[in-house]
């Protein structure tokens, strides 16, 4: 098939409702302006008042998440299949920290999940539901990246699920030549009904050194990623803005313009 003749398209979606909980997969999903509402809407403090991320505890990548905004509630499920529920209902003390620069402010959840997951780390943790869509993320509310890109890094095999799912990623696509989404800066998107343009190509940190249904290391990925790359080009995916907010589906065509 001749590159003109390509189907793009969208292969997976992924969110994490919880900043450095593990990342769950969705058959389709809602973009708005700020991003996905249900993505890193909830993050953890610690006592001294930093955002918990996956580099202080990355053993919280295995404990999974269900957010229910409808409902309001909020599950964890542990690696040993036990699980806590807490309601967003309870939010009241207003909270904020700074993360790699950008504000993050919302409401302190008591209950069961902040408890457990406090023993779970060692130590105590605050659960925050952030008020509004977009405050969770670092870089952009839409991420993306190719089937392609992670094929030519190399990255080991995890039992428990794709290889892709190492990277966090809200868009994953297949039909992509390797790093081919280098290419999108600078370009808009249609993913579904929602229209991205793309800002700029993702930088890499040593949270993908980690297997992300266990926590374990088990890769040197910024490593790769220079031998790969370069030492000046430690980035894999693409970063974007919503410029039209809409639907998302697993097998929408990514059109490019």
């Amino acid at each position: 098939m001749g590159h003109s003749c390509r189907v793009i398209e969208v292969s997976g979606l992924r969110v994490a409702p919880v900043k450095g909980l593990a990342s769950v997969p969705r058959a389709g999903l809602r973009l708005e302006t700020g991003g996905v509402p249900e993505d890193r809407r909830l993050f953890l403090l610690r006592d001294n008042g930093s955002v918990v991320t996956m580099r202080r505890f990355p053993t919280l990548t295995a404990v999974v998440p269900e957010l229910d905004l409808v409902a309001a509630t909020l599950t964890v499920t542990f690696p040993d299949g036990s699980d806590a529920l807490s309601s967003l209902g309870s939010a009241g003390e207003r909270v904020g920290a700074v993360l790699f620069g950008k504000a993050r402010t919302g409401l302190v959840v008591e209950g069961a999940v902040a408890e457990v997951l406090s023993r779970y780390v060692g130590e105590r943790l605050r659960l925050v539901l952030a008020e509004t869509v977009g405050v969770g993320w670092d870089e952009g509310p839409v991420s993306l990246l190719g089937h392609a890109s992670v094929s030519a890094v190399g990255t080991p095999a995890d039992p428990a699920g794709p290889d892709i799912a190492r990277f966090r990623m809200l868009v994953e696509v297949t039909g992509t030549q390797p790093f081919e989404e280098d290419t999108w800066v600078g370009r808009r998107i249609r993913l579904g009904t929602a229209s991205v343009r793309i800002s700029h190509p993702l930088q890499r940190c040593v949270v993908v050194d980690y297997r992300p249904s266990s926590g374990a290391r088990d890769w040197e990925g910024i490593r790769t990623l220079s031998a790969r790359r370069g030492a000046d080009h430690l980035t894999l995916g693409v970063i974007g803005e919503v410029q039209k907010a809409g639907d998302i589906h697993v097998g929408d065509p990514v059109e490019l313009s």
